[in-house]
């Protein structure tokens, strides 16, 4: 099957999303990027509809479409992240179609059984499931803003219930070493070290480092570190040239 799999607003400055304990386009970038890895996994097609350059909100907007509809992408994912009144709480998904709320309706039970509040499948006219020629769904994934949402959520195990929900498949674990082939850094970004605070900065020697998950995006790895331990932040990007992800 074609994905089409869009980590919703990451243009900035006109569209970063909401804001509370995270921003809401790290949060989409962490799951969407995990959860593309994920269904390439399984021996799925997966394009990336995301926008990240854009002269406006609705420039943004067109652009997730235009990618989806060109590609022709069997079914439409966009990823987002929820905020209110710091209350609020738990997960809920727009769809428009038939075909599309059943898909809905399995995603939300797979994010439910993660301990997420089921707030149900709902329908909307958002702009990306009305005007996309597939079935197409609108994830929220849970409340960026809320406590509660927050001690529960965790970016690799959500995309893979939104793997499941969506293929009836369920990703299989598998063991990751990143093989690092010269002296190099770690980053929160794909930007350039040298454009980054050296403080956010992680050096990293030569030498195999086991990790638990990772994706790909600009040239660059996200791997995702087994704990927190070592001084290496959970998730953080190393350039592609200087290291490999290679399954053991």
């Amino acid at each position: 099957m074609k994905f089409g799999i869009d980590m919703g607003h990451n243009c900035p400055p006109h569209d970063t999303g909401a804001s509370g304990w995270a921003q809401e386009d790290n949060l989409t970038r962490s799951v969407g990027t995990s959860l593309i890895s994920k269904l390439q996994a399984l021996g799925h097609q997966v394009v990336d509809c995301t926008a990240t350059r854009a002269s406006s909100v609705n420039d943004s907007l067109r652009q997730r479409v235009q990618k989806a509809n060109s590609q022709n992408v069997d079914f439409f994912v966009s990823i987002h992240f929820n905020a209110h009144n710091g209350s609020a709480h738990g997960t809920e998904i727009y769809a428009i179609s038939s075909t599309a709320r059943e898909v809905a309706q399995n995603v939300l039970k797979q994010i439910v059984q993660l301990g997420f509040k089921d707030r149900g499948v709902k329908s909307s006219g958002f702009y990306v499931i009305r005007n996309t020629k597939m079935p197409a769904i609108l994830i929220e994934c849970c409340f960026c803003d809320s406590e509660i949402d927050r001690s529960k959520f965790d970016a690799t195990k959500m995309a893979a219930a939104i793997a499941t929900g969506l293929t009836g498949q369920h990703p299989r674990p598998k063991n990751y070493k990143l093989q690092v082939t010269q002296n190099t850094v770690l980053k929160p970004s794909t930007e350039q070290s040298t454009s980054l605070p050296p403080e956010s900065l992680v050096d990293i020697q030569l030498g195999e480092y086991k990790i638990v998950d990772f994706s790909f995006e600009e040239g660059h790895y996200s791997v995702v570190w087994p704990d927190e331990s070592k001084g290496h932040r959970r998730e953080h990007f190393v350039f592609a040239g200087h290291a490999k992800v290679v399954a053991v």
